[in-house]
C-alpha cells in the first residue's frame, strides 16, 4: 500500500463477510487517510494535528484565526507547507502562554463544566477566552439553510467513498465560498475558515455548516471570526448551545430533509 502525502484516500484489501449467506469475498476498498501535521508559528512548534493531508495552508490559517492567535491576515507575514509541517510567520510576537487556548483536552473540560454549572460564570469564561459577541444582523430563510445542507452532502465525495471524514462549508449570502473534508470535524472547519479568509470573505454575512457535532470549542471558533449562523446536519452539544447563547450566535442542528432545529438566537432564521 502506497500513500502520497497529499492523498485523502488509499486503497486497501478487505475481506467482506456475508453472515447470512456464509460467504466471504476479498475486494479493494477506499479508506480515509490521516497524517500527523505539525504547525509551527514563528519557529515554535505550536500544535500537532492528525488531519487529512490536503488544504494544509488553509488549515493552518483557519486554526490561527479561530484560536485567536491572529486577529486577521494583516498580521500574517508568510505561511509555507513543507511535507508534514506547516510554518507560519506572524508579524507580531505571540505569547507562549496563549498555548492555553489550544489545549481543549485539559483546560476546556473545566471551562465547559463551568458553563454548564453557571451561566453567569460562563460569561466570565468567554471573556477570559477573548470570545467576542457576534452582533451581525444577517438573516437567512430556513429553506436556504436546507439547500446549503444539501450542497454540503452533494460535495462530500470523500465521505461517500470512505464514510471516514467530516465536511464543512462556508456560505456568504447564500453562495458557497469554501468547502473542505477532513478526518477531524475541527480541522474541516478550520480549513473553510482559512479558505474564507484568503478569499477576503466578510464573515459577518456568512453561514458555517458542518457535518459533525457542534461543541463549545467549535462555536468559539466561529465567534472569533464573527460568524453569526452556525449549523450542522448532526446534533449540537450542550456546550455548543451555551457558548452560542452567550456569544450571540444562531446555532442550528439536524438541518436536513424538510426541517431544522434552532437552539439559540432564532431571530436570524426567516420563515418562507
Amino acid at each position: 500500500m502506497s500513500v502520497e502525502m497529499r492523498d485523502s484516500t488509499s486503497k486497501v484489501k478487505v475481506v467482506r463477510i456475508n453472515v447470512r449467506e456464509g460467504k466471504h469475498l476479498e475486494v479493494e476498498d477506499l479508506v480515509a487517510v490521516e497524517a500527523p501535521i505539525s504547525l509551527y508559528i514563528n519557529g515554535i512548534r505550536w500544535a500537532n494535528l492528525m488531519a487529512t493531508p490536503t488544504m494544509l495552508k488553509e488549515l493552518t490559517l483557519g486554526y490561527a484565526l479561530s484560536e485567536g492567535l491572529l486577529r486577521n491576515l494583516s498580521e500574517l507575514r508568510s505561511v509555507r507547507v513543507e511535507d508534514n509541517a506547516v510554518k507560519l510567520e506572524a508579524k507580531i510576537n505571540i505569547d507562549l502562554n496563549r498555548r492555553l487556548q489550544r489545549v481543549w483536552n485539559s483546560d476546556c473540560v473545566g471551562i465547559l463544566s463551568t458553563l454548564r454549572n453557571s451561566m453567569d460564570k460562563g460569561s466570565e469564561i468567554l471573556d477570559r477566552l477573548k470570545v467576542p459577541l457576534v452582533s451581525s444582523g444577517y438573516a437567512v430563510k430556513g429553506s436556504e439553510l436546507l439547500k446549503m445542507a444539501s450542497e454540503l452532502n452533494l460535495r462530500s465525495d470523500t465521505f461517500k467513498a470512505t464514510g471516514g471524514v467530516h465536511s464543512a462549508a462556508l456560505f456568504q449570502r447564500g453562495h458557497l465560498v469554501a468547502f473542505a473534508e477532513d478526518v477531524g470535524r475541527h480541522n474541516a472547519i478550520d480549513k473553510v475558515l482559512g479558505a474564507g479568509a484568503l478569499s477576503n470573505v466578510d464573515f459577518q454575512n456568512t453561514v458555517l455548516i458542518s457535518s459533525g457535532r457542534l461543541g463549545g470549542e467549535m462555536v468559539i471558533k466561529a465567534a472569533r471570526l464573527g460568524i453569526p449562523i452556525v449549523a450542522s446536519i448532526s446534533a449540537p452539544l450542550l456546550s455548543g448551545i451555551m457558548v452560542a447563547e452567550k456569544a450571540g450566535i444562531t446555532l442550528l442542528g439536524f438541518v436536513r430533509g424538510l426541517r431544522l432545529n434552532v437552539y439559540s438566537h432564532p431571530g436570524r432564521i426567516l420563515l418562507d
